[in-house]
Formats: structure tokens, C-alpha cells, sequence
């Protein structure tokens, strides 16, 4: 699904009192939207953005997509303005989410992690992109590079999960992970 931000909220996105009501009109229009969806949040046609709005609309936006009866995977797009995208990564490290950013043409096929990962996580998200839908058991098997025991993959993968930087299916007893988008590249 598409949202255009700006015919959704206007072309101002500023400030906290408006950005707790767009949160809920947000959330509004996404209730109907089935789960392990992608959602392209399309800033497209927006004049301004600030941090007190993206702080009121998305830290509890991505607490609201990852409840396991809604799980949507946000994709923040056309972001105009290279402040804009600070102001995502101000909030990323304030809150210790991570914000896909992505340019171009929706659906988009690459974008990069805005926020904070440690190096664990980083190599997991590579690990996931590198091989596709995988379990933390089939890294264990399949990762050359260092031995890193299936517990630790299934912790990454599941931080991954909550960081919405990964999908999560069910098949059986396993739960099989791959990446939201097929290109993720990392910020800094």
C-alpha cells in the first residue's frame, strides 16, 4: 500500500500536537491493510518536515506496526530534503528504531537503514539479504565467514523483526525471516 503523505496530512508536517493526530489517522487508514505488508509512506509533494513531528507520529507508529495482529513494514519515501533524513536519524537514535529510506519510483526495490544497528545485527541483515528467507538453524549452516551458533542468529533476526528491517513467517515449528526489501543499505 501507498500513502501519500501529503494529500493524507498536508504539506507541513511539523510539530508534536499535529504529528499525535496524524499518527492516529495514520493508523486509521493502515487498519484494514493485511498483515506482513509493506507500506510506502510517500513524503512526495511535502514542503516541510521536523523532528517533533516525526518523534510524535513515528516512534509510536512503529510500536503500533509491529504487533503481531497488525505487523506492517513501513518504507519511507522521496524524503526531499537531506534534513529530513537527519531528522529521521535524530529520532532513529533517540528511540532506537531504524527507518527504511528510500528514493524513486514506489514500489521501491532498495533503501537504506537509518538508525542505529550494531554489528551483529548488520552482518545478520546481510546474512538475510545475501541468502533470502532463512531460519536462524540455516545461517548457522550457511555462514562462512565466522561460527555463530543458530541461538545468536535467532536473536538477531528476531531484533531485526522488531526493528521492521525484516519479515517473519511461520512454516511449521520454524519461523522463517527475509528482508523487506531486496537491497538494504546502511547508513554511515
Amino acid at each position: 500500500m501507498i500513502v501519500p503523505m501529503a494529500a493524507t496530512f498536508g504539506k507541513h508536517l511539523q510539530g508534536k500536537l499535529p504529528g499525535k493526530k496524524h499518527f492516529a489517522k495514520l493508523c486509521e487508514v493502515l487498519s484494514n491493510v493485511p498483515p506482513n505488508s509493506i507500506v510506502f509512506l510517500d513524503f512526495k509533494d511535502v514542503e516541510i518536515v521536523t523532528g517533533s513531528w516525526v518523534n510524535a507520529v513515528f516512534a509510536p507508529f512503529f510500536h503500533w506496526a509491529g504487533d503481531d495482529q497488525i505487523d506492517l513494514f513501513p518504507v519511507i519515501c522521496n524524503l526531499a530534503d537531506k534534513h529530513w533524513v537527519d531528522e529521521f536519524a535524530l529520532v532513529a537514535d533517540w528511540t532506537h528504531k531504524c527507518f527504511l529510506v528510500a528514493d524513486g519510483p514506489i514500489p521501491a526495490k532498495r533503501a537504506k537503514a537509518i538508525g542505529p544497528l550494531d554489528p551483529g545485527q548488520k552482518i545478520t541483515l546481510d546474512a538475510v539479504i545475501e541468502f533470502g528467507a532463512v531460519t536462524g538453524a540455516e545461517l548457522e549452516r550457511q555462514w562462512k565467514p565466522e561460527a555463530i551458533r543458530a541461538t545468536a542468529w535467532n536473536n538477531r533476526l528476531r531484533d531485526l523483526y522488531d526493528k521492521r528491517l525484516i519479515r517473519r513467517e511461520r512454516r511449521g515449528r520454524e519461523q522463517v525471516y527475509s528482508p523487506v526489501l531486496k537491497e538494504i543499505d546502511f547508513d554511515g
